[in-house]
Parts: C-alpha cells; structure tokens; sequence
C-alpha cells in the first residue's frame, strides 16, 4: 500500500483516483471544486481542502491537470503540495504539459524529492478499466517508488529521463488530433463523389482507429477539442510554419472559433468535412473605409471547391449579329440571360457570383445596365469593376460582361 495524495479529479483524474483506491492505496484527493471529490470521499478516500493537506505525509503524489498554470499552481502556489512534502517523497505529474514544463517544475523542487512524468495515452474507458499506456520520463530509482501505483492504472513505457515523457505525448497527441482532420477531409471526398458514409468509415476502420471511434458516435467527451489544442500548439511550439501540422492547428483554431472547445475530439472531422463545402464571403472589412459606391463589395473571399470563369459575353446571336444595336437595356437583358444559361450548366447561379467586370462603350448609360443587373444579382453585391472602352470586338455591341463563380 502506498500513502497517495491525487490532484485533480476532472474527467480524466476522477476514475484514475478511483482506480488507486480500489487497489486498496491510502488516497487523499484534492480537487479545485470540492464537489467533485464527494464521490471519493464516500469511498473511502480523505478530502483534502488544499494540496498542502492533501500532500502531507504522503510518498506519492499525483498531479492530473489541466495545463501548466494549474500543476505549478497546485505544487508552488499558496497552500502547495511541495511546502507539505517530506524528503523522500515523489512528484508523478500525470498531466500533459510539454517537456519545457517539466523541466521547469523539476528545477523547482527541493532537494531529496523525486520527479516522474507521466502523462497517459488512452481516454476515460482505459482509465476506468486500469488500460492506459503511461508514458514516464524519471530516472529509475524514482520510477520505482510509483510502481505499485502505475500498476492499478496501466502500463508504463520508460521513455527516458524527465521530460521525455511529456515530449513523446506531445508526438502521440500530433497523429492524434491530425488524424481526426485527415478523416474530414476524407469524408468530404466521400461525400462529393457520392460515396455513402457508413461505407466509408467501416471501410477507413480497418487503417484507422479515429475512424473506428467516428463509428460509434461522439458521446460524452472523452477528450475535448480545447485540451487538444492546447497539446497540438505545445507540439508546434517553435516549430517551423508551413506542415501538415500546422494546417492542422489552423483547422482546430476555427473548429473552437465556432465554439466547439467543449465537445470530442471527434467534432473536428465533422467540422472539417461540413466546411470543406464551398463557401463564399463578400463583405468590406473592417479596417477599410467603405466602397463610395455600395453596389460592390471590396473582397470576395472564397474556402474550397471550384471556380467558373465565364468570359466577356456580348449580346451576339448564332449567326453574329449583335441583338438590337444601340439598345443597351436589350443588349443587356440577352448577355444576363446568356450568363443564367452558363451558371446553371454548372450547378450555380448569380447569388454564387464573386466578381463581375464590365466594359461600356458609353458610360453615360450604365444606369440602364444598372437596372437590369440589380434584377439578377440581388443579394451581397460582388466585387465588381466597370470600365468604359472606345468600342468592343463587334462595333454593334455597346457592353461586354465577364464574371467569376463560385460553384456550389
């Protein structure tokens, strides 16, 4: 039996505590909101109201927190676990903080106190049944002195000295998260060549466990896409720009700008593969001072999926001839007609035009050419460009009009 003070009783911690005492360890908990360590305390376990007390006269205590902030907090804050511990004692901090974290703890602690890393590859099911992979950094001796302890929570893998641990975390977590993108994206390919999706996924289970997981649903998190994105950047952190990983975090920096931080990890293939969709933004930002004229946009930002170009259309029949010469609301009538025709053979239409350009004969009637386009583009207006010309390829045609689409 091992004297064990726990820190942090979150999703994770919770059953990883229980586990310990179930082992028949002498447990204290100790957990920010005190609620959560009710459960503990009724079977069995002291409630402690501060690391302080909870670390006091125990040989191992085990951090499983949130981030850095919070381990360094609940050891080197006010009322820490280190001001409490006797000489001999050993740190196993759980959590997953990056190896520049660990280290910076390790220099902390006084002298005679041991240091194990050891964050967890596994979710809530592998703690709850003691199956989790614990990847330790710590000399051997140290080691050691958690072994009783480790063993009611999984299996260890000795990655080297402190700090590699936490370092090999950091790669697991990498593949992780990117492989839950790369799934997405996948799943986006599914979808635009018509292939179903339970196919799909019971077909990418055989590759992938991500996939295996997509298989049975989100569920409650296990963990959450902002803990995942606070170990991908402690991954890039100073790493070069420009890899798979970085388009990864991108990825997951919009999946939480939309407000996902809480759900699974496995809400960022579902959001990735919905945004691969093409989506178009027309708009003035901000720090640019308003278009004089408001019938155009400044910007036309475009995600994914394919371009139309149609080229500059006059109002020409089969046979050459220009449709009613020196008749500009005609003219333009027969060239936007000609323009719904081409957008439509493509699965678009003008709502999905992004930029349009115009060359005028004659300026002083493009309010003639006004009306009518008004007609037919009548939401966000497009960026857009008219220009006025000494004349056109067919001196009969008084205005030309070329646009670029966006294709749904």
């Amino acid at each position: 039996m091992t004297r064990i003070a726990f820190l942090g009783l979150g999703r994770m911690g919770a059953p990883m505590a229980a586990r310990l005492l179930a082992a028949g360890h002498d447990l204290a908990v100790w957990n920010r909101t005190p609620a959560r360590a009710a459960p503990l305390a009724g079977a069995g376990a002291t409630a402690a109201a501060t690391p302080a007390e909870a670390a006091a006269g125990r040989d191992l205590v085990i951090t499983m927190l949130t981030d850095a902030d919070a381990v360094e907090a609940a050891l080197f804050g006010p009322a820490g676990a280190v001001a409490a511990l006797a000489p001999g004692a050993v740190i196993a901090d759980m959590s997953t903080i990056g190896p520049d974290a660990v280290r910076r703890v390790r220099d902390r602690l006084p002298a005679g106190i041991g240091f194990v890393d050891a964050p967890v590859s596994g979710s809530v099911p592998q703690a709850e049944a003691g199956e989790l992979v614990i990847l330790a950094g710590a000399a051997e001796a140290d080691l050691a002195r958690c072994a009783a302890a480790f063993e009611a929570l999984g299996h260890v893998r000795h990655a080297g000295p402190p700090g590699a641990g936490a370092a090999l975390k950091l790669v697991v977590n990498g593949a992780l998260v990117a492989g839950f993108a790369t799934l997405g994206e996948a799943l986006a390919v599914a979808d635009r060549l018509g292939v179903d999706t339970g196919l799909a996924l019971e077909l990418l289970s055989r590759v992938s466990p991500q996939a295996r997981r997509l298989l049975d649903g989100e569920g409650p998190p296990r963990f959450t896409l902002a803990l995942a994105a606070k170990d991908l950047g402690l991954a890039l952190d100073g790493a070069a720009q420009g890899g798979v990983l970085s388009a990864v975090q991108a990825r997951v920096q919009a999946a939480l700008g939309d407000g996902l931080g809480g759900r699974d990890l496995t809400s960022l293939t579902d959001h990735i593969r919905r945004n691969a969709q093409m989506r178009v933004t027309l708009g003035n930002p901000d720090t640019v001072p308003a278009p004089p004229n408001p019938a155009y946009s400044h910007t036309a930002y475009v995600t994914q999926g394919p371009m139309l170009y149609v080229s500059g259309q006059i109002a020409m029949d089969e046979d050459g001839k220009v449709d009613a010469p020196g008749d500009m609301t005609r003219q333009c009538e027969v060239i936007f007609s000609l323009l719904g025709r081409i957008l439509t053979a493509h699965g678009a239409g003008f709502d999905d035009v992004v930029n349009i350009r115009t060359f005028l004969t004659d300026m002083d009637l493009r309010a003639e050419y006004a009306a009518v386009r008004y007609r037919h583009i009548t939401g966000t207006p497009p960026t857009s460009t008219t220009v006025e010309v000494p004349r056109l390829f067919h001196p009969d045609a008084l205005i030309e009009i070329e646009l670029v689409a966006a294709v749904p």
